[in-house]
């Protein structure tokens, strides 16, 4: 499976420290370069890649800066152009463009259910990292989807 990151799965999983999961995951982990730099000084594992757009695609991304962020268009551009298999993103706006594209979607919470169903987290602990990023790391999740995770997950007694 070949996925392209946004920034902020990036950051929210390395906060609960996840990012490692992520090569049990997927093939194929992709930045785009647009991505690297809005991490900053952030030092990405050696198992993600990092690609430049196309000359077309980063004029696209250039002109369509507005209500998406640089970051965001870069990776619905990538994934695009790679033919990813997901491309990962959290801001719902981004979301709906990926998907209005034909792009499949998956967020930070969808990549914590897929290492969920890899066996490499306890649905118990992934309930933990959702109430870690949500009360400590500034995820916003409508109780509409926290009340689906917790029934997803199984989870009885505890809320966040």
């Amino acid at each position: 499976m070949k996925i392209v990151l946004n920034t902020s799965p990036i950051i929210f999983l390395g906060k609960i420290n996840c990012l490692h999961w992520l090569e049990s995951c997927a093939t194929e982990i992709i930045v785009p370069k647009n991505v690297v730099l809005e991490l900053g000084d952030y030092s990405l594992p050696s198992f993600i890649q990092v690609e430049t757009l196309s000359m077309v695609g980063f004029a696209y991304v250039k002109g369509a800066i507005g209500r998406l962020h640089e970051g965001e268009l870069s990776a619905i551009v990538l994934a695009q152009e790679l033919s990813a298999d997901f491309v990962i993103l959290d801001d719902l706006l981004a979301r709906q463009k990926a998907q209005h594209l034909g792009l499949n979607v998956m967020g930070t919470l969808g990549l914590l259910l897929l290492m969920g169903k890899k066996g490499l987290l306890t649905n118990q602990k992934i309930w933990d990292y959702i109430g870690d990023l949500t009360q400590q790391h500034g995820m916003y999740l409508s109780p509409k989807i926290i009340e689906q995770l917790r029934e997803k997950l199984s989870i009885v007694a505890q809320t966040h």
